[in-house]
């Protein structure tokens, strides 16, 4: 009886993959957006920025899961950038409202596209309907995450 290749007993595990497969996308991801400096969590601020049109910081923090602490670090970060504005709301001195500039919805557009081809290249060695199967699956999965299950449906 022949032993099994150290490691080979893993390809079936799915909780393993998804780790490996996810830590390698995540690396990736990282790499395209140092392109316009920026880090995920600000990506994922310009995403709803952009759906949004526009959103409270505490709104983002709630949508997002991200700590108002970590949100005023990320904001500051899109500001210096020149990627998003910040101002008081008129309503509610003590709220602020972030909306992206046009120089921000320009590099997003960008952003997009770029994050898009990555995505698109890692995924090639699936064809569309393995493609959309996976974020079938995937999006299943995901909801049932404490992250997932702050999202709007």
């Amino acid at each position: 009886m022949q032993a099994e290749r150290p490691g080979s007993s893993l390809t079936g595990n799915a909780g393993y993959l998804l780790s490996r497969v996810g830590t390698a996308i995540q690396s990736g991801f990282k790499d395209v957006l140092s392109r316009w400096q920026l880090r995920p969590q600000q990506f994922a601020i310009l995403t709803a920025l952009s759906a949004a049109g526009g959103a409270s910081q505490q709104e983002l923090c709630q949508a997002l899961g991200i700590d108002s602490g970590n949100m005023v670090e990320l904001v500051d970060g899109l500001e210096a950038l020149g990627y998003a504005r910040r101002r008081r709301d008129p309503r509610d001195r003590r709220r602020y409202l972030l909306a992206m500039t046009e120089a921000g919805q320009a590099a997003f557009a960008d952003m997009t596209k770029a994050a898009g081809e990555y995505t698109g290249g890692f995924l090639a060695p699936l064809d569309k309907a393995e493609q959309a199967a996976l974020t079938a699956a995937l999006t299943k999965l995901y909801v049932t995450t404490p992250e997932g299950r702050r999202l709007p449906p």
